[in-house]
Order: C-alpha cells, then sequence, then structure tokens
C-alpha cells in the first residue's frame, strides 16, 4: 500500500513539475490530416481541403450551415450526464468565426477563419505551413 501510494505521489509530483500544457504544441495527427501529400508542409490548398471536409463533419444535418447545437454535439462538449439541452458556453474561437454573431456558421465564415488562420501560422511567409510553424489550435 505504501508504495502504490509513493507512486502516486511521485506521478503527482511529475505533473506539477511538468506545468500545463500550452496551446503552442504540436498536433501530429491534425497536421498529418491536412498534409495529404505528406511533404511535411500544408498549402493553402491541402488547408482549405481539410476545411470542407471538417465543416462536412460538423454540418450534423447537412444544410450547409453549422448552428451551435451541432458544432456541441459534433465536438461532444457537452457533458454526457448533462441534460440533453443544457446550455454550453460559446467558445472564443466560435465567436470568432461567426462573424455576424448569429451562433450559426456559414461555410464562408467557417472557411475564412480557415484562411486567416493559415496566414497567421504561415509565419515565414512562404505559402506553406510547416511542420515548425503548426501549432495548436491549427487550422
Amino acid at each position: 500500500m505504501f508504495a502504490k501510494q509513493v507512486g502516486l505521489l511521485g506521478l503527482g509530483i511529475a505533473l506539477a513539475v511538468s506545468g500545463p500544457v500550452t496551446a503552442k504544441t504540436f498536433n501530429a495527427a491534425t497536421f498529418l490530416g491536412i498534409d495529404r501529400d505528406a511533404d511535411n508542409k500544408a498549402s493553402m490548398a491541402e488547408a482549405q481541403e481539410y476545411r470542407v471536409r471538417l465543416f462536412s463533419n460538423l454540418d450534423l444535418d447537412k444544410n450547409g450551415s453549422v448552428e451551435f447545437e451541432e458544432y456541441v454535439q459534433a465536438n461532444a462538449l457537452r457533458d454526457a450526464t448533462a441534460a440533453k439541452d443544457a446550455p454550453v458556453e460559446i467558445p472564443e474561437h466560435y465567436k470568432m468565426e461567426d462573424k455576424n454573431g448569429d451562433t450559426v456558421l456559414s461555410k464562408d465564415e467557417f472557411m475564412e477563419a480557415g484562411r486567416t488562420a493559415f496566414a497567421k501560422l504561415d509565419t515565414n511567409k512562404d505559402g506553406f505551413v510547416s511542420r515548425d510553424e503548426f501549432v495548436a489550435p491549427g487550422l
């Protein structure tokens, strides 16, 4: 029992020393999903193709827009033990993409947000987002 407690204490100390995870991290799985030709850089065309696929996955009713409730369901933002219609706070990134503030993302708003994110990530302005430039939350 004592060894288990010491082990858990060590794990707790290791986690505390490592500090919080920052948003400026590389997400390999997402990058690989964008970099379709596997050349270790994402072009604007690849990024836009990714955004089209992502939008399609978010648009649960396939009506060409993503209502906030669809976004909540697609991203499992509501706690599993919460009531089906329990309110969920709108994330800041959703608000930023929703330019007209109607809590519905049009495909144009969604794609424009992707172009803006690409421009910010392409720090050397070579028209590509490299693995080094690709940090969370990504495109």
